[in-house]
């Protein structure tokens, strides 16, 4: 990747978190060789993950390790016209993920996801697999 800066989905982090590859690995090349960041869309979500599991499976140790890319108001007036366009062409990927979308466009952050298909979807959005920090 060009990028010197990273975000980093949910995807990726449960499965580095699970010791899952391809994402796992590819989470650990990208903390030694990138900024990484997650949105603030992904901290709720592995929070989650985490209160109705009710334990810990390094979720906290792993986001202190990131920068937060926030969802502002600017974010949010981006994700709703994004997700009016891709319910208008049948192709909505769903709350959360439209918001991580409007944040990483926002921030201009490409998005490492093991759901390329589904984040390619949105247009203008950098959308980078595992393979690419393994190769």
């Amino acid at each position: 990747m060009d990028e010197n800066r990273v975000c980093l989905d949910t995807s990726v982090l449960i499965a580095y978190l699970r010791g899952s590859d391809p994402g796992a690995t590819a989470v650990e090349q990208a903390v030694k060789h990138y900024a990484c960041y997650v949105t603030s869309i992904t901290v709720y979500e592995l929070l989650l993950g985490m209160a109705r599991a009710r334990k810990q499976i390094g979720e906290e140790a792993l986001l202190n390790v990131m920068l937060v890319a926030p969802f502002d108001d600017v974010a949010a007036r981006r994700a709703a016209q994004l997700h009016a366009e891709l319910i208008r062409h049948n192709e909505d990927i769903g709350v959360k993920d439209i918001l991580i979308a409007a944040i990483c466009l926002e921030h201009a952050l490409p998005l490492l996801t093991l759901n390329e298909r589904h984040f390619a979807r949105v247009p203008e959005l950098k959308v980078a697999t595992p393979e690419v920090f393994l190769a």
